[in-house]
């Protein structure tokens, strides 16, 4: 027996999700819109009828007055809905009914002319008829009118009244109807629900959305969060089809990088092994070279040799992501790489993080002092990082400015948002249509910073992908006069460490 998917109205494509939404969203706006339109269809022939009944209220007022034709009052009302009750002259208004007041509309007394009452008076269990409204009521020129547009006016303002007419004769005749003048809903309040049901929608709709496009969150935060690496949990596959594709196309891709990183890192072992151990036995070999000037220049080359290769090896392995960040005292790393060059008498100087400051303020204690105060230990800047392979980044960008700029100048600062480590030495500085050409892997700058001069083309290459790693920024600047600034950014993240008998 065939069964059925419980989920057959949920489409499998993002189109057709979409369309979902859209057709739903579509026939819930069309009906507040057709029920928007049926009240205002509805009110207008409510206001409508409501004129018109003011001609049968004057037929009324005739009939109640001749004693022949006074049976049939309530006859004539019941045709138009009315509901009529004679009362007697000599009875006592029942406005006890009432929570409020009755209002009066005020009305001249005009003998001689027939279907006129002697008096007029609504009653409404709350609200009452504006001035505007009574203006318009009492211009009336004949009673057919008057009665008309009071009838009107109270069913345009939707609330449940009562008519009390006193006829010429002393009798009074009440009248009221179910759904002309009963409590009814203002254009105010049915525009505001209107407002209100669009927009709680709206809401839905964008609820909806955001549902709809959470795998594709989900997908973009997994390479965000795994652009660098390619270990960890796949990204779980669900949602529509072209989600599930687009995961699923990740989650491919990922085990081909990971099974290439695997063998380039198997392949570089091999090539560091099976390159070092001939280095070394031409080292070997070259210290019997009895030519002083030659063995030194084999030995060199050698040293060269083993120097590309070692920083080729470090920059196609996998060695920055395999190193823990922690949280270290940064401004001593820093000050540590100086003072080793230092040691060795290489003009290094490094400054560290200024002071502090702060200002006395005015407080009841005492006067506000202008001068400022500063805090006299050295400045602290703990950083969440990996602290070796920014040992080697910074020792390599020294390396260049003592190379090519023959002084490094390495000062450090730091904000609420980052830390700033700038760099700057005495050389010709790097053309600007160049700086961004030389981080890319052994790619020199012709001049003094050629082949000839040593190094492997790799250097900046390596510090660019530690300072990417730390999701920091580098950049190089000319100085006015002289020499070559170099400026990292990194963000200041701290991780919290827990106890150590937790």
């Amino acid at each position: 027996m065939a069964t059925v998917n419980p989920r057959w109205y949920k489409p499998r494509t993002l189109g057709g999700r979409i369309f979902l939404i859209m057709m739903i969203g579509g026939v819930i706006i069309a009906t507040l819109a057709s029920m928007a339109s049926l009240y205002i269809i509805d009110r207008s022939e409510r206001i409508s009828r409501a004129y018109t009944l003011g001609f049968t209220i004057r037929e009324l007022v005739l009939i109640a007055e001749n004693p022949e034709l006074r049976g049939n009052a309530r006859n004539v009302g019941a045709q138009d809905g009315l509901h009529v009750e004679i009362l007697p002259a000599q009875e006592v208004e029942s406005l006890l009914l009432y929570s409020r007041p009755a209002q009066h509309i005020a009305m001249p007394v005009r003998l001689g002319d027939a279907g006129w009452p002697t008096a007029v008076k609504v009653h409404f269990r709350h609200g009452r008829l504006s001035a505007e409204q009574r203006d318009v009521i009492e211009q009336a020129k004949s009673p057919s009118l008057f009665f008309a547009q009071l009838s009107r006016e109270i069913a345009r303002l939707g609330l449940k009244a009562q008519i009390e007419l006193t006829l010429p004769s002393g009798r009074r005749m009440m009248l009221s109807h179910a759904q002309l003048w009963s409590d009814y809903a203002t254009p105010s309040v049915v525009f505001i629900m209107f407002v209100v049901g669009v927009i709680a929608v709206l809401a839905v709709f964008a609820a909806l959305a955001d549902l709809l496009a959470g795998p594709f969150k989900t997908l973009a935060s997994a390479i965000r969060k795994n652009g660098d690496e390619v270990e960890g949990d796949p990204v779980e596959e669900r949602g529509p089809v072209e989600a599930r594709s687009m995961a699923e196309a990740y989650n491919a891709l990922r085990f081909r990088i990971a099974r290439m990183l695997e063998d380039r890192t198997r392949m570089l072992a091999a090539i560091s092994h099976d390159l070092r151990t001939p280095s070394t036995r031409l080292r070997l070999r070259a210290e019997f070279i009895d030519n002083d000037e030659l063995r030194e220049t084999v030995l060199r080359d050698l040293d060269e040799m083993d120097e590309l290769l070692s920083d080729a090896l470090d920059f196609l392995g996998d060695w920055i992501h395999k190193e823990e960040e922690r949280t270290v005292e940064f401004t001593s790393v820093l000050e540590a790489i100086c003072d080793d060059y230092a040691d060795l008498g290489r003009p290094v100087t490094f400054e560290g993080p200024k002071p502090l400051t702060f200002n006395l303020v005015n407080t009841v204690f005492g006067s506000k002092n202008e001068e400022a105060h500063s805090f006299g230990d050295k400045r602290s800047i703990r950083l969440t990082c990996r602290a070796g392979t920014l040992r080697r980044a910074f020792t390599n960008l020294i390396n260049n400015a003592l190379k090519y700029g023959h002084r490094a100048y390495v000062s450090l600062d730091a904000t609420a948002d980052e830390v700033i480590v700038m760099i700057h030495d005495e050389g010709p500085g790097i053309p600007e249509d160049e700086q961004d050409k030389v981080f890319l892997p052994f790619y020199r700058v012709e001049g003094s910073r050629a082949r000839s001069t040593g190094g492997s083309g790799l250097g900046l290459s390596i510090v660019r992908t530690v300072i990417d790693a730390h999701e920091g920024q580098i950049s190089l600047n000319n100085l006015p006069r002289r020499g070559l600034q170099v400026i990292v950014r990194l963000p200041r993240k701290v991780q919290m460490q827990a106890p150590s008998g937790a």
